[in-house]
Formats: structure tokens, C-alpha cells, sequence
């Protein structure tokens, strides 16, 4: 266990600040204010590539992460199945369950802002928390940089699950808590 950390500490570490950086933007802004603002940002060129970025953690980027995975070994392939398929069950547990219809910023705004949408991207209005997507991501990269060994796998694998995460929210499917 304390090679498992030792080797992720670059992960963790960043991941800790983005915990920390997090909280304080939770607790210091209202909900909502992060879509305003991002929303406030849209180009052309910030929808094409956010919507890009969210792919990463769709189903075929997955499936193509996964098959040169198992290249690497059998072992790794396996793990990061498991990983996927236990990060999938909890995700679908608390969006479905613990935090059903948890309403999106779609809904949130629907009446009071006019809000600029991506085209292509498909808008839904519950089921907000947590972000599968995210969820996806940093479990996906996190697996990956424990397999990579390297400080700069580590950083580029967290800055893509963290740009996963903000792609949602530029998107406009979640809020920043659900990331």
C-alpha cells in the first residue's frame, strides 16, 4: 500500500489542492455562479474543444483506453475493468438513488437567463450529482498514472480528468459541486 501511494503522490497531491481550491469556491460563491460564469466564456472554439474533452470519458474513449491497457497487461486491463465498473455502480447509486432528480443548471436558469448552449450536446434537466463523467475521468487517469509511474503522466493524467470536470460545467450538465 505505501508503493501504491508513494507512486500516485503527484495525483494526490494535486488532487488534494483541487479538493481544497474546490471547497473554498463552494463555500464562497452561490450555486449557479460557476455556469453564469462559464457561460460567459463561450466561443466557438471553447465548444469544440470542451465538447472533445468530455469524450474522454464516454464510452469509446473507454473501450480504446481499456484495449491498449490490456496490451500493457492482462492484469492492468482487468484492474481498470474494475475500476470503471465499480466507479459506474456507485456513480448510478447516488444519481439514482441517494440523490435522485437533482435538477441541472438547464433547469436551474430555464426561465431566468438566457444561457448559450453547445450544439450537438445533449441538454438534460435531472440526475445532476455526481458527475458520471467526472467520476469517470479522475477514476480512469487516476488508474492510468498508478500504471505510468511517471510525475508527468501523473500531472497531464490529473489536468485531463480536471478539464473533463470543467467541460461539464462549461457544458452546462453539472455544477461545480457535482464535479
Amino acid at each position: 500500500m505505501k508503493i501504491f501511494l508513494l507512486q500516485n503522490k503527484v495525483f494526490f497531491a494535486l488532487y488534494f489542492l483541487f479538493l481544497i481550491i474546490g471547497g473554498f469556491i463552494l463555500f464562497r460563491f452561490e450555486k449557479g455562479d460557476e455556469i453564469l460564469y462559464f457561460n460567459s466564456l463561450h466561443t466557438p472554439f471553447f465548444d469544440d474543444v470542451f465538447k472533445r474533452i468530455s469524450q474522454l470519458a464516454e464510452f469509446p474513449a473507454m473501450v480504446l483506453i481499456l484495449i491498449v491497457t490490456i496490451f500493457s497487461g492482462y492484469g492492468k486491463g482487468l484492474l481498470l475493468s474494475l475500476n470503471s465498473l465499480f466507479i459506474f455502480l456507485f456513480v448510478l447509486l447516488f444519481k439514482k438513488v441517494v440523490f435522485a432528480n437533482q435538477i441541472r443548471p438547464a433547469l436551474m436558469f430555464e426561465s431566468t437567463v438566457h444561457l448559450n448552449f453547445v450544439e450537438g450536446v445533449n441538454i438534460y434537466h435531472y440526475n445532476s450529482f455526481p458527475s458520471g463523467h467526472t467520476a469517470t475521468a479522475f477514476g480512469l487517469f487516476f488508474m492510468l498514472s498508478i500504471f505510468s509511474k511517471d510525475k508527468g503522466w501523473s500531472i497531464f493524467l490529473f489536468s485531463l480528468a480536471l478539464l473533463v470536470g470543467i467541460s461539464r460545467v462549461y457544458l452546462l450538465q453539472h455544477f461545480f459541486r457535482d464535479i
